[in-house]
């Protein structure tokens, strides 16, 4: 397919991500460094939070999403012609452990021609489900891509 831009994306498409394992390890080394609040990082602490246990930071669990939406974004089977995101809604739902395996699920919201010519406004909404079919975290963003007539016009 090569690149996909503004023009290949149909409202209402859904998009698969490929699946991630939450890794325990990498999960706390996360926490430590960045996020060190006692329910990411110590089993005792978290045992009496009410997770009842360690559960992701929510920086991790945004790491772990953008893993699995390489597969959608940039492979080398596709790549969007992706020129910026902005105007994040985030919720986190549900927590995310150590061993939930996780995939993302995109959906075209919205499309429009954007302000400035050769680029086109993609609301995307995301849903981060775990390996039950709960959503951990939900995403609306708006991105930008270029259209086809920019990139046929600059010789891409």
């Amino acid at each position: 397919m090569g690149t996909v831009y503004f023009e290949d994306l149909d409202i209402g498409s859904v998009h698969q991500g490929s699946e991630c394992v939450c890794d325990k390890d990498e999960m706390l080394e996360y926490s430590r460094r960045n996020d060190p609040w006692p329910f990411h990082i110590d089993e005792a602490a978290a045992a009496h939070s009410p997770f009842g246990g360690v559960i992701a930071s929510g920086g991790y669990i945004i790491t772990l999403w953008y893993r699995s939406l390489i597969e959608i974004y940039n492979t080398p089977k596709a790549t969007w012609a992706f020129l910026g995101g902005f105007d994040w809604k985030l919720k986190f739902r549900a927590p995310v452990r150590a061993a939930d395996t996780l995939r993302a699920k995109v959906t075209v919201k919205d499309k429009r021609l954007w302000i400035k010519p050769g680029q086109g406004a993609v609301t995307l909404f995301s849903e981060f489900l775990n390996q039950r079919s709960e959503v951990v975290f939900t995403v609306e963003v708006m991105v930008l891509l270029a259209t086809r007539a920019e990139s046929a016009a600059s010789g891409s």
